[in-house]
């Protein structure tokens, strides 16, 4: 009887999908970055200006850094950077040659900025219209709570439950960044970035668990380069894949829409849901129409056109689908602005 309970209800179910009027689709949309970098900017180099000159040894201790590892480290960030910035045509990107010691001693914080001929020599160099510095990194691996976890295990087998432990190690980064601009003579940007990573792993006791978790200079590295590749997606725009909704047609106009669109021939969808909105007399239809065109219009990049429809779909039928479309649009229309100061047109 059970198997078939859920066998009916798993058919109800494919059913409904299959009679919905809505086809979900998918549509590419670029995201502004989340820092802005004038359009004129359109070559940088990177430089790596956080080596310390004098080393924490308590923490030299607690997390077993090798003198040298400061350096791997913060070049490990600044490769991420260098990775995820040559996925973009935003920036063409040039890596300096060699590490500077960075001007707070211990590479904890902001101090003084690097001098305004040195940054024109830098660029001279290589011929870039910015220069990216990590001007101070850090980072920390700690096993969280083993003390807790050993307490959590016996009190697991004393009720009975059984043995089974987690064991978490944390790795963070701090990465204090600056953009100098030359022509200007400004900081276009200065700001830090976090990010943490962590590792769980199992085992009938504590030591074992941590015996199995990833080595801290691994931990280190992979989030060093993290760091990096993260702080590069807040400074180019992307693209992202969103979901959005198309009205299926049963038959005549609206049905041969929806098949133009699913071939992404949008121009010929736009131009037969113009028909089927002019040519209906029902409501339902006019509004559904509306609904489509918005999105072949967003589809084709014209927000403005796409908004004025959305619009039209919600007036001709009072739709949440069509007032939350709208809302969309509104926002992708603001974030044009922010586009423009970041790539042009």
């Amino acid at each position: 009887m059970k198997l078939l309970y859920y066998t009916f209800f798993g058919i109800l179910g494919t059913f409904i999908v299959s009679c919905s009027s809505i086809q979900p689709m998918r549509v590419q949309v670029m995201r502004p970055a989340e820092i802005t970098i004038a359009k004129d900017v359109q070559t940088v180099a990177i430089l790596n200006r956080s080596i310390p000159t004098v080393k924490n040894s308590v923490e030299t201790v607690l997390t077993g850094e090798r003198p040298t590892q400061d350096k791997d480290l913060s070049n490990e960030c600044v490769r991420g950077l260098g990775d995820l910035l040559r996925t973009s045509d935003r920036f063409k990107i040039k890596q300096c040659e060699g590490t500077m010691n960075a001007s707070d001693p211990a590479s904890l914080r902001f101090a003084s900025e690097l001098d305004w001929a040195i940054v024109d020599s830098i660029c001279k160099k290589y011929e870039t219209e910015a220069l990216l510095v990590l001007e101070y990194f850090d980072t920390d691996f700690k096993i969280i709570s083993p003390g807790a976890t050993a307490a959590a295990t016996l009190n697991n087998v004393l009720n009975g439950n059984g043995a089974d432990v987690e064991v978490t190690g944390s790795a963070t980064a701090n990465a204090g960044w600056r953009v100098y601009i030359p022509a200007t003579k400004t900081i276009a940007y200065e700001n830090y970035f976090k990010w943490t990573k962590t590792w769980q792993e199992h085992s009938t006791n504590p030591i074992d668990a941590i015996a199995k978790l990833i080595k801290p200079n691994q931990a280190l590295m992979d989030v060093s380069f993290t760091t990096g590749y993260e702080f590069g997606m807040r400074i180019v725009p992307l693209y992202f894949w969103e979901d959005r909704s198309m009205y299926k047609g049963k038959k005549g106009l609206m049905e041969r829409g929806e098949r133009q669109a699913l071939a992404k021939d949008w121009e010929g969808a736009i131009e037969t849901w113009k028909d089927a909105y002019e040519n209906s007399m029902k409501s339902k239809i006019k509004a559904k129409a509306a609904f489509n065109l918005a999105l072949g219009y967003e589809v084709m990049g014209n927000l403005e056109e796409a908004q004025k429809w959305v619009q039209t779909s919600y007036v001709e039928r009072d739709e949440d689908e069509a007032l939350e479309y709208g809302n969309i649009l509104d926002k992708r229309i603001r974030e044009q602005g922010k586009l423009k100061q970041q790539i042009g047109e």
